[in-house]
């Protein structure tokens, strides 16, 4: 029980730092990324790249973390100018095409077979290391949130018309958001890859993408709190389902494919019947001097 415990909150602890940089871009910001799960797939390759080629933990590090936003701001440069619709779809197939990308180059990091990486093997420190991290990006998310850049990235989420009479240009501070959130995927991606001991292609498939926005949003895509919340009830809610698959002894396939219909179905009705989320983002009054 108790390595159970210590399993969920450290998986729970790492898909919140996802949620919590989808916040900033997409409940902050308003940028619609379909491709959250390549920031994430990127330092968990640089640790692998890493393992492969010999290098020490601290260089997989950096090679993950340093590769994240600049590959998004390359991402995101082109993509600019386009609108909401266009740019999901953009960062969607970025996210596949670095995945297909690694899947058929063997040189980087095993290819289709994959690589092994140092793992963890105290778990309760691997549990640590997850909540350190929660809580660094936790608290750099709410200064930004309650700083006057925030304020601008809400008036740039509801009309960058609006941002840009007030001579601020849009794509700089998205950029900006940008390379802060995939710098925290990044960061995600190369402790999961420590956790688990083993990158893969298949680890980071489209539907990881959507279970970070199912999450996201059904806690509140405007709130921290919101985002941990809804990233706690998607993980313990996955992870649970394996346990009805040994009880009912149905098909872990099958199971899989009712967890992920569950995840959509979820998806859908708050998108309908509560946008807000759980956590609705509370209304805040500033005074007209304020700085």
């Amino acid at each position: 029980m108790t390595d159970f415990i210590i399993f969920s909150v450290t998986t729970i602890a790492i898909w919140s730092v996802l949620g919590i940089s989808l916040h900033l871009q997409f409940g902050l910001t308003g940028l619609v990324n379909f491709g959250q799960v390549l920031p994430f797939a990127v330092g968990a390759y640089g640790a692998g790249f890493a393992a492969v080629h010999g290098l020490p933990i601290w260089a997989g590090a950096l090679i993950g973390c340093g590769l994240a936003p600049l590959i998004g701001v390359l991402v995101i440069l082109p993509a600019g100018r386009l609108t909401q619709d266009y740019w999901a779809l953009v960062t969607l197939g970025a996210g596949e095409i670095f995945r297909l990308a690694m899947l058929n180059i063997s040189g980087i990091a095993g290819g289709v077979e994959g690589a092994s990486v140092v793992r963890l093997g105290d778990r309760t420190l691997a549990m640590v290391l997850a909540l350190v991290l929660l809580t660094g990006t936790a608290l750099f998310a709410f200064r930004m949130d309650r700083s006057p850049l925030g304020r601008l990235l809400r008036v740039l989420r509801e009309d960058e018309t609006l941002a840009a009479t007030l001579g601020r240009n849009p794509l700089r501070f998205q950029l900006v958001v940008t390379a802060v959130s995939w710098v925290m995927a990044g960061l995600a991606g190369v402790l999961y890859a420590h956790v688990t001991g083993y990158v893969s292609p298949s680890s980071f498939m489209v539907i990881e993408t959507f279970v970070i926005w199912t999450a996201v949003v059904l806690g509140g895509p405007n709130t921290i709190a919101g985002v941990v919340l809804g990233t706690a009830v998607v993980q313990l809610t996955g992870v649970s389902t394996r346990f009805i698959a040994q009880w009912s002894h149905l098909p872990s396939e099958l199971v899989a494919n009712l967890r992920l219909a569950a995840f959509g179905a979820v998806l859908v009705l708050v998108f309908l019947f509560r946008p807000q989320g759980v956590i609705p983002e509370p209304k805040r009054r500033y005074n007209a001097d304020s700085r």
